[in-house]
């Protein structure tokens, strides 16, 4: 939507770098029997060092066979979301503590509050795509199984999440299957994508690299989702590292559109720049949305869809230091067009997840989307006779037209427009609004809900894997 010259050149430039790097020195994909079809297929492989170089004619050919309108559906394929027609939100994912919704208190986040945070984004219309936001730390390591059934259970909207095992994909896949009415539906339909991270530069561990390929079999859309550090993992520079990010993904591009032509893959980015003073990795800070953007940009270059983090923050509560974040870090990425904008909810550098910030992330949504929307043209008329007819010094406010067309403009929720007197009256914190209703979205919110033979299905293939006594909580 907004490419412009400069992006092109950006663009062009830095998947020339990528090509250079990968045909010279290329990537490590730990993994016997992947390098083995790799070798078979014409890329260059060493077998003692796990490294893998691309022919330079491997490139064009498998960007080719990328798909070029890619898109998710709801649960039903009633409605679809096509990736290439603006930004959509999603939740952020999935760190292991949330702040709890009575007190504040950071602690670990449990099976329920996954429950209960898929409810407040399946409620809140501003988030278009739902994760399960943090781990279920009460359920062990088999914890991804029982987040992705609660995802298929609790909401209609398309839904992402991923396995930490390639053992788990068959039974995440079945379970999708089941609420989507088979694994036909499932592939031509898909209202579920995955994602992985390589560790930068250039290197994916063996059970992620398995988990891929499990995925690619069923034709489940991949997000490449690079977490490059800039200053640790990547050059310091943003267009040093943006090569990272995008030499990490290019590698994949080629070796999942060879071995799977045609596979759905999204082009994403979490990545950010280190601070030196605290070693911390900020995703607060400005120029992670100018570095997303970047990614933003390089999938648009390859025709793809893109995931790109933003809506951020390093604050540790709802406060002024969150909003000027979450915006920074958002804009940029509306700017370039990024098809899916991952951050509703998180905090603390996206350690954890924060009940009021969620619903809050929601306000600031709204006000985006509104801004976006620029100023449209249309048949101007009315307007004019309107102020010819009131001036000098008229006043608009009794008009019709004025009745008839103030409700296009944007009302806040919790951002307060009113009185000094009428506000300190109130006496009523964003903390406190935020709570207020994130409490009464689960007292209240009812979610379309499975058939009862579905729902048996599902919990009938989480105790296969998971023990006899698992049960679900009903809805």
């Amino acid at each position: 939507m907004y490419w412009n010259q400069q992006s092109n050149k950006i663009a062009e430039l830095v998947h020339q770098k990528s090509m250079e790097i990968l045909t010279e020195v290329g990537f490590c994909a730990p993994e016997e029997n992947l390098l083995s079809r790799l070798s078979k297929a014409g890329f260059i492989v060493n077998n003692e060092t796990k490294m893998v170089q691309i022919p330079r004619d491997l490139f064009n050919i498998a960007l080719k066979s990328l798909p070029k309108d890619m898109r998710l559906f709801d649960r039903s394929a009633s409605q679809e979301f096509g990736l290439k027609n603006g930004s959509y939100f999603m939740g952020a994912g999935t760190p292991v503590n949330v702040l709890d919704l009575e007190n504040g208190q950071r602690r670990s986040a449990t099976h329920q509050d996954v429950c209960n945070l898929i409810t407040i984004q399946d409620a809140l219309p501003e988030v278009d795509i739902v994760r399960p936001t943090v781990t279920a730390t009460d359920l062990g390591e088999k914890s991804d199984l029982v987040e992705i059934a609660e995802l298929a259970r609790r909401t209609e909207k398309p839904i992402v999440h991923r396995t930490l095992s390639p053992e788990r994909v068959e039974a995440a896949v079945e379970l999708l299957a089941a609420t989507r009415g088979g694994e036909e539906a499932l592939r031509s339909h898909p209202n579920f994508a995955t994602l992985y991270c390589p560790i930068s530069p250039g290197y994916y561990t063996k059970d992620n690299i398995l988990c891929m390929l499990k995925w690619a079999e069923f034709g489940i859309p991949i997000t490449l989702l690079s977490m490059a550090m800039g200053g640790a993992s990547a050059p310091v520079t943003l267009l040093g590292e943006l090569v990272v990010i995008n030499t990490d993904i290019l590698a994949w591009i080629v070796v999942l559109q060879t071995l799977f032509p045609g596979l759905k893959l999204l082009y994403g980015s979490v990545s950010s720049v280190l601070d030196m003073r605290t070693g911390i990795l900020p995703l607060g800070a400005p120029e992670r949305g100018m570095l997303n953007s970047g990614a933003a940009i390089m999938g648009n270059y390859y025709g793809m869809p893109s995931m790109c983090g933003g809506l951020s923050s390093d604050a540790k509560e709802l406060d002024i230091q969150a909003g000027f974040e979450k915006i920074v870090t958002a804009v940029p990425l509306l700017l370039e067009g990024a098809s899916i904008i991952y951050g509703v909810g998180a905090t603390d550098a996206g350690s954890e997840i924060s009940y009021t910030q969620m619903i809050m992330d929601g306000e600031f949504i709204g006000g985006l989307r509104r801004m976006m929307q620029g100023i449209s043209i249309h048949d101007l008329s009315e307007e004019v006779e309107l102020i010819k007819s009131n001036t000098p010094r008229g006043n608009f406010l009794k008009a019709k037209h004025t009745k008839n067309n103030y409700t296009r403009h944007w009302q806040p929720e919790f951002l307060s427009r009113d009185a000094y007197e009428t506000w300190l009256e109130k006496g009523e914190s964003l903390e406190e609004k935020c709570r207020k209703k994130a409490t009464r979205i689960l007292l209240e919110h009812k979610h379309k809900s499975l058939s009862p033979n579905v729902e048996a299905e599902l919990e009938r293939i989480i105790r296969r894997y998971l023990g006899p006594t698992f049960g679900f909580d009903p809805i």
